[in-house]
């Protein structure tokens, strides 16, 4: 995992680019992210750091509302208490230039016009049937058979050779609620004073999830981006052929 921030979703809304071109865009709050304690090689056997996301509500008394192994957790590390805590696994070198209690804003890894990377967790659907699950067609629905047979699964057992249902057939299941990235998104705009990344298309899970992102992996820049599309096109533009000479 590369170097990212814990960011919420607050959900989707329109922008329009300079040109007028307008994009469906996803509005993640992300950051200040506190480092809140770090993985070594040499006394956890792998390099991290840890960031915190959040602050714990306070009580009356003004105390924060944490058990006594977390707050003694957090007092001993000498840090904020964070609501959500997340590892950042980082080569020592990477890891090394990070300092405990250092606030990690947004514009520290990201600016207008880059790839990130926003993993977080899809939306569960529960037990599904094979038509949503899987995109299969169905049976047809020019016979006169009841609703449920045009929704069915059909048969998927095998004669006596080899007598049995091979796996990882497609069947009904459980869809939805996994872990996933949706990898080279852009940037479309910053807002440093709301801590606002808008990036362009949809991210994994519901609005007001957690999810983390970072710099893209592959960090190709995608043609036909939402913010550069108006400039390519110019560039591209070819001028207008001088009329040819009548000839005498």
């Amino acid at each position: 995992m590369s170097e990212g921030l814990l960011a919420r979703k607050l959900g989707m809304t329109s922008y329009f680019t300079d040109d007028g071109s307008h994009v469906p865009v996803t509005i993640l709050q992300t950051g200040p992210c506190t480092v809140l304690y770090k993985r070594t090689m040499e006394k956890d056997k792998y390099s991290a750091i840890a960031l915190g996301f959040e602050t714990v509500r306070k009580d009356s008394s003004g105390a924060p509302r944490l058990n006594k192994p977390d707050a003694a957790r957090f007092k001993k590390l000498g840090v904020e208490p964070a609501k959500h805590i997340r590892e950042f696994r980082l080569k020592p070198e990477a890891a090394a230039k990070y300092e405990v209690g250092q606030q990690l804003k947004l514009d520290t890894y990201f600016k207008k016009g880059m790839l990130v990377d926003v993993a977080g967790m899809s939306k569960g659907r529960g037990f599904e049937g094979v038509m949503k699950r899987h995109h299969m067609k169905g049976a047809a629905r020019d016979s006169s058979t009841a609703h449920e047979h045009h929704r069915h699964i059909g048969a998927v057992g095998q004669r006596k050779t080899p007598g049995k249902v091979w796996k990882n057939k497609r069947l009904p299941g459980h869809l939805g609620h996994d872990n996933v990235t949706q990898q080279n998104i852009e940037v479309v705009e910053i807002d440093l004073e709301n801590n606002f990344v808008l990036v362009a298309g949809s991210v994994p899970g519901h609005k007001r999830d957690l999810v983390t992102i970072h710099p893209a992996v592959k960090g190709q820049p995608k043609r036909g981006s939402a913010t550069t599309a108006s400039t390519k096109s110019a560039k591209s533009a070819k001028p207008a052929a001088a009329p040819a000479a009548k000839k005498k």
